[in-house]
């Protein structure tokens, strides 16, 4: 595989200064793409519009589908939202359930509390700066787990790539869950199975 200076493979021994760097990139205002608890993700301070707007363009998505955001804590949850957050699904956070709900600036909001050693380091680096993480695909596309496939999708769109060696070990994205109507609506079964009952 050719070599590129923008790539860093994450294991347990280097994961504070992976944190530190990527957190250097996106404070920034760069786009990197980083491993979550689930998939692969191409993230950017969620208040750095260029850098948003460049992860539109390198996913091919229309900019009037918003993106996933990734918060660090729970309380960052309030910013986006004035809707209680339903006690019955708390124990699923942090983990990998997205939540859709009524948005304090936006009709409608996807959050996501991931839980994650790295990503925990991440968010410390970020002062908990909140994240958009679409996943690291073209729109409508699979998702890429493999990290060859990966390097070679992005390597000259992302400032950095953080991968694991391989294929992810966990393949699936995360569950998202509408609660901004009533009833809730599972709109995509994923790395957390949820039931009708789990809801009730």
């Amino acid at each position: 595989m050719e070599q590129h200076d923008n790539i860093l493979f994450l294991d347990k021994e280097n994961e504070e200064s992976a944190a530190q760097r990527v957190s250097r990139l996106l404070l920034d205002g760069g786009v990197c793409v980083i491993p979550t608890d689930t998939i692969y993700g191409i993230v950017a301070i969620d208040d750095c519009l260029e850098a948003v707007h460049r992860i539109y363009a390198v996913k091919g998505r229309p900019e009037n589908k918003p993106l996933i955001r990734l918060i660090g804590r729970f309380d960052e949850f309030g910013l986006y939202s004035q809707e209680p957050f339903p006690e019955k699904i708390r124990k699923y956070w942090p983990g990998p359930l997205t939540v859709i709900v009524k948005g304090t600036h936006e009709t409608k909001v996807s959050i996501r509390y991931p839980s994650s050693s790295w990503l925990d380091r991440l968010f410390r680096a970020l002062e908990y700066r909140v994240i958009v993480a679409p996943s690291a695909n073209l729109s409508d596309r699979e998702n890429i787990l493999e990290h060859e496939a990966l390097i070679e999708m992005f390597h000259r769109n992302a400032d950095l790539i953080v991968c694991k060696k391989g294929r992810l070990e966990k393949k699936k994205a995360s569950t998202i869950l509408d609660i901004s109507q009533s009833p809730w609506r599972i709109v995509r079964q994923g790395a957390l199975r949820l039931e009708d009952k789990d809801l009730i």
